[in-house]
């Protein structure tokens, strides 16, 4: 299911209403981590695809489920306006409505009036999201957006226990376990 199926479902008019209250109960169920283990590895899974590189070589990118993403973007949109005080105003790119356009526009001013004795630094943080640790990120969502914590941590929460349990199914099915 794509977004515009999601969205063409809430615009009809004759089931519409009834769509955004089952979609919004089901998004409030897995925002308070009620998305069980046996399904959590595909709905918090997604579709890999690999796109060609610039430079040669393969990039993997996971196109994530829609439902998750939703639900992904509700808790996101609530972590921004509760963390907007934290991080203003040192921190343009979070809740506020602008913020980065006003960062890039005033350095372009900066330096067309910059006086000669003076440098503007660029720091570039390429990648900088890989080198932080899940443990201290867990932590921060934990003491400043604590009703966050169920879906941060839902999408890798017992992982193993998640494997054994589709293990256990395979076998009463009668699968033989060589063939995962």
């Amino acid at each position: 299911m794509r977004p515009q199926h999601i969205r063409d479902m809430v615009m009809c008019r004759e089931s519409g209403h009834d769509f955004l209250t089952a979609l919004t109960a089901f998004i409030n169920l897995v925002l308070s981590g009620g998305c069980p283990f046996e399904v959590a590895p595909i709905f918090f899974g997604g579709r890999l695809l690999a796109m060609n590189k610039k430079s040669g070589g393969v990039r993997p990118i996971a196109i994530g489920f829609s439902l998750r993403r939703l639900a992904s973007k509700c808790a996101n949109s609530f972590g921004t306006n509760n963390l907007k005080s934290y991080f203003h105003p040192h921190q343009l790119g979070v809740g506020i409505s602008g913020g980065c356009e006003a960062a890039i526009h005033s350095a372009r001013r900066y330096l067309e009036a910059m006086p000669t004795d003076h440098v503007l630094v660029k720091l570039d943080f390429t990648n900088a999201f890989n080198s932080l640790h899940r443990h201290d990120m867990l932590s921060a969502v934990h003491s400043r957006i604590p009703e966050s914590i169920l879906i941060a941590t839902l999408p890798t929460a017992n992982r193993r226990s998640c494997f054994m349990v589709h293990t256990r199914y395979l076998h009463k099915r009668g699968h033989n376990r060589g063939t995962q």
